[in-house]
């Protein structure tokens, strides 16, 4: 399983661009990312829309798919 940070930076995209996409601040987004606050699915599947990835890649354990 990957980690959110690790798909977003190997698309080289800034923090910034996807707490603009979801219309949140980058500093909640930060957060998401140390796994300091939780996302909703909305957010989850809207994030994965925008770095080209599956919600499963990342939000899920591989044991389970």
């Amino acid at each position: 399983m990957k980690t959110l940070k690790e798909v977003r930076e190997a698309k080289g995209v800034k923090q910034l661009a996807v707490a603009n996409y979801l219309g949140i601040s980058r500093q909640t987004y930060a957060a998401y990312e140390q796994n300091q606050d939780q996302m909703s699915i909305e957010q989850a599947r809207a994030v994965c829309k925008f770095l080209g990835c599956k919600v499963a890649d990342i939000f899920l354990p591989q044991e389970v798919c």
